[in-house]
């Protein structure tokens, strides 16, 4: 079953497409009115809730096949089989994944968003040299520039880029198996109904944010930066280094027995 999560992570992929279209017929990404779009498709747009439900849930379960699925093809070895580049592909992909997460759940603007939001800032300004010019492209000037711009990341510019590596990653066939595919969908659909996702409080600039914590994928960045070391080593460096050691992987590793037990 584990050679099915690239196929499972792609269904994802798809739903979320068709569920975020359904959305942004009523989001509005502007900084005085993303939550409030948010929370009127919560309570007064028909099925409304389920949808953001599906949206939210299918999200997080895309992040952890992704995770999964690369997983298995390290402890398998199946990048030993001339797939280097279906590797690397792989983990740029995931990588991209994770943002897309880390963009849609921003755009609400809840307290939770906006701790989230000055932490990247803070990290992308402390990158030497570029730091403050891709912090100017990536956030604006403002929470207002910031809004629209992540905006625009998570509905057209990072799915145009996790389509080009996917024709890649794919580059013949994609199988599907039916019976997978309607359990995912039918698991979703369970989760969508039966957990709801909470809102959280709108962000008011002249409120204090209450005690917050940040989403599952995220929770490793935020325990480096809470040991008070240099920003830049625990939060740009070490994960920079520790996706720069999986891109190279299938580089370095030229042993021929596939087990991970016998590496």
């Amino acid at each position: 079953p584990f050679g099915f999560l690239g196929m499972l992570t792609f269904i994802m992929f798809i739903t979320l497409g068709v569920t975020g279209a359904l959305l942004m017929f009523y989001y509005e990404p502007i900084m005085t009115r993303s939550w409030d779009s948010v929370a009127f498709i919560n309570n007064d747009v028909p099925f409304g809730f389920h949808i953001r439900n599906l949206h939210y849930h299918g999200s997080n379960a895309m992040v952890m096949l992704a995770i999964l699925h690369m997983y298995y093809q390290y402890f398998s070895g199946r990048y030993k089989i001339r797939n280097e580049i279906l590797w690397v592909t792989g983990v740029i992909l995931g990588t991209v994944t994770i943002l897309e997460a880390f963009t849609g759940y921003d755009i609400i603007f809840s307290e939770r968003a906006e701790l989230a939001i000055s932490i990247a800032a803070s990290l992308t300004n402390s990158i030497p040299v570029a730091g403050p010019m891709i912090r100017e492209l990536a956030f604006g000037a403002g929470f207002h520039d910031f809004v629209l711009r992540f905006y625009a990341q998570h509905v057209f510019i990072l799915p145009i880029v996790m389509l080009g590596l996917m024709a890649v990653h794919f580059p013949r066939f994609l199988v599907f198996d039916v019976p997978m595919v309607m359990a995912i969908c039918g698991a979703m659909c369970l989760a969508g109904g039966v957990f709801p996702v909470d809102l959280g409080f709108k962000f008011e600039p002249t409120v204090p944010p209450g005690i917050t914590v940040p989403e599952w994928y995220l929770t490793g960045l935020y325990a480096f930066l809470r040991t008070q070391y240099d920003k830049f080593l625990t939060g740009v460096l070490w994960p920079a280094l520790f996706i720069g050691i999986l891109l190279l992987t299938p580089f370095l590793d030229r042993y021929k027995k596939f087990s991970w037990k016998d590496r």
